[in-house]
């Protein structure tokens, strides 16, 4: 039963002690309860039922007396017992569509209900509070992927700590300590590398079997040296308690074998163990990193495609093992990236080798693009490259830079190609002359498109503006993307243009909540995924990430993030996107594997009558908070008063 009024007065004290409320002001807690109400609830009362979405007003709900369980009704698993001064509801007020739980009294309780508005307006505005609520929706959702991985029966749990997996206390030595002290320790212990540790055992550097043969032995050092003039530093650390996937994609990223497991994950802190790639391996059955060192040592592209193929397994088996389908995607572009830098290695070995008087000996880079560009590549994937070289001082070093680059290109497209990334049918890639320029021309070509921004120009936007540097000189795209944001700065009117043009791509639902199916072709009538539902979210998260002048990563879940710590007023908006590309990327990955599993070339065409009830019902509860998002973000940049 609802409707009294809330005394402030006589809820201080249990205020004082319930988090988040013991954060906020008195200003701030006389906002969020004075049009608060008391309700009192019978034992056995339904308060929130499960698979509904809330009808408004919609309520955050304060436990003031007695107890409240939270189940999923479906399985019959608890999910929570709110008691005095615990808090529930407010999925309901940060995610959009039914609730995965249903709330019943199960003792007389009493609990102060907070209504909506007021609510936000104090979510909006205090960063600990609204941390409280995100951190917890957050832990929830990390619960429920859980749960579903022991469903399907996974061997491990990705999100188990790194620290279960160290087997023995961290061997180690003073900086100061000699080289041949070290190496007597090494052997004595029989361990490949010695950490290196201050005085508090913080982290300073490590020693492998490697530098002792090649810095001692191979180079002729005494071995007296002091441990600290051969160490590898800084020594990569992690935090103990961070999950194993956190790990695996760290050591796939940059090839590292060892990690340094410490406090807090920094080398100010003391270590707790140190982990490889081989006692990640023994954990889950399968070793990505030996696989990576398989892949660096390749020296011919047959070899490199057969690899190539191997990732492929791998990243099933990981799949079947309860991998969330984003971090899928992080681990296949780190071992994509793998095969392709080392593509780029041999293609230039070769093409120096063949004209060692030609070379211009100017710093170039690779870029990757597209979703390689943001590390979202799918297992249906073709390349998007492109090149950047630094400027020639004359015009004859010109002539010979754009000859040079340009075999490069052309050899390392083709090569890309036999080592399994198909060429891009759009002719996106380096070895076309557009798309390989050097600095000075690639700034030109930005700011045109920015500062004239016709349908093309916004095309090339799309896809370039996901760039990112994938092997040699990394800095010529810190540069390009410094002019990028200064010519943003210039021209504020391009980014309604670009949300224009983002609005090209719509989410297949009607009016009427029906999907809207392509049925033109041979393929049972269905949709493209990754255009009407997938490309959508990326274009505004790009738009929403030029706005908040973050270029730092691509990432679209990563962009999300920035502005909504950023913008304030488009929060929601980016988190209902952040949980729309979640579940969208879930759908598209599982159904390119049954399609690889089944021996069919992976696409996007999703059929709706092959999916569950819930599946279906999801989609569309998802579809409408991309088409919501587009309308919002369409009146913000006044995209739908420009003509194109």
């Amino acid at each position: 039963m609802e409707g009294e009024t809330v005394s402030l007065d006589h809820l201080e004290e249990l205020l004082d002690d319930s988090p988040p409320f013991n954060v906020l002001s008195g200003a701030e807690r006389r906002q969020l309860f004075g049009e608060a109400l008391l309700a009192f609830y019978e034992p056995g009362t339904e308060i929130l039922a499960q698979g509904v979405v809330p009808a408004h007003p919609r309520y955050l709900y304060l436990v003031v007396s007695g107890a409240v369980q939270l189940t999923d009704t479906e399985s019959g698993r608890l999910i929570d017992r709110c008691d005095e001064g615990a808090v529930f509801g407010h999925y309901a007020l940060l995610r959009e569509g039914p609730l995965p739980y249903e709330a019943r009294a199960i003792e007389p309780t009493q609990c102060v209900l907070i209504p909506e508005a007021a609510f936000f307006r104090v979510y909006r505005s205090n960063r600990a509070f609204a941390a409280f609520f995100d951190n917890d929706l957050a832990a929830f959702s990390a619960r429920l992927r859980r749960e579903q991985a022991d469903a399907v029966g996974a061997p491990l749990l990705l999100n188990t700590p790194l620290c279960t997996l160290v087997r023995r206390s961290p061997i180690g030595c003073a900086p100061e300590t000699p080289v041949q002290e070290a190496a007597r320790i090494m052997r004595a212990e029989r361990i490949g590398s010695i950490l290196v540790m201050d005085a508090e055992r913080r982290p300073v550097g490590i020693l492998t079997n490697s530098d002792l043969r090649d810095k001692v032995v191979a180079e002729g050092r005494l071995p007296d040296m002091p441990v600290e003039a051969l160490m590898s530093a800084p020594p990569v650390t992690i935090a103990a308690d961070a999950p194993i996937l956190e790990g695996l994609v760290l050591m796939a990223r940059h090839g590292f074998h060892h990690l340094v497991l410490t406090e807090d994950g920094t080398a100010a802190s003391p270590v707790v163990g140190v982990i490889s790639g081989q006692d990640i391996a023994h954990a889950r059955g399968h070793d990505p990193v030996a696989t990576i060192k398989r892949i660096e040592q390749a020296d011919s592209l047959a070899l490199l495609a057969s690899l190539r193929e191997e990732t492929f397994v791998l990243l099933r088996q990981l799949r079947h093992q309860g991998v969330p389908a984003v971090d899928l995607l992080r681990i296949s572009t780190e071992l994509s990236d793998r095969v392709a830098v080392r593509v780029l290695e041999l293609v230039e070995a070769q093409l120096r080798e063949e004209r060692p008087d030609q070379t211009p000996e100017l710093p170039w880079v690779w870029m990757a693009l597209g979703s390689e560009g943001r590390r979202e590549m799918s297992f249906k994937a073709d390349q998007d490259n492109a090149l950047i070289y630094a400027d020639p001082h004359d015009e004859a070093r010109a002539r010979r830079a754009e000859e040079w680059f340009g075999e490069l290109a052309r050899r390392a497209n083709d090569a890309l190609e036999q080592v399994g990334f198909p060429r891009c049918p759009a002719d996106m890639m380096a070895s076309n002359p557009r798309w390989r320029q050097a600095l000075s021309g690639w700034k030109r070509t930005f700011r045109r498109w920015i500062f004239e921004p016709d349908e093309k120009a916004l095309l090339h936007a799309s896809i370039f503006f996901d760039l990112r540097a994938l092997y040699g000189a990394g800095e010529l795209v810190e540069q390009l993307k410094d002019d990028l944001q200064q010519a943003l700065q210039e021209e504020r009117g391009f980014l309604p243009f670009m949300m224009r043009n983002a609005l090209r791509n719509r989410p297949p639902l009607s009016f009427f909540r029906r999907f809207v199916l392509d049925r033109s072709g041979e393929q049972r009538p269905g949709f493209d995924i990754k255009l009407r539902g997938l490309m959508p979210i990326v274009d505004l998260a790009r738009i929403l990430a030029l706005e908040a002048g973050y270029l730092r990563t691509t990432g679209t879940l990563d962009r999300l993030q920035a502005a909504a710590e950023r913008i304030h007023e488009v929060r929601q908006t980016c988190q209902n996107l952040q949980e729309a590309y979640r579940l969208l990327t879930e759908v598209r990955l599982d159904h390119q594997l049954r399609q690889i599993e089944a021996g069919q070339p992976p696409d996007n065409h999703i059929v709706p009558e092959q999916l569950s009830g819930v599946q279906r019902k999801m989609l569309k509860i998802v579809f409408s908070m991309i088409q919501e998002a587009q309308e919002a973000l369409a009146m913000r940049y006044g995209a739908h008063m420009i003509r194109m």
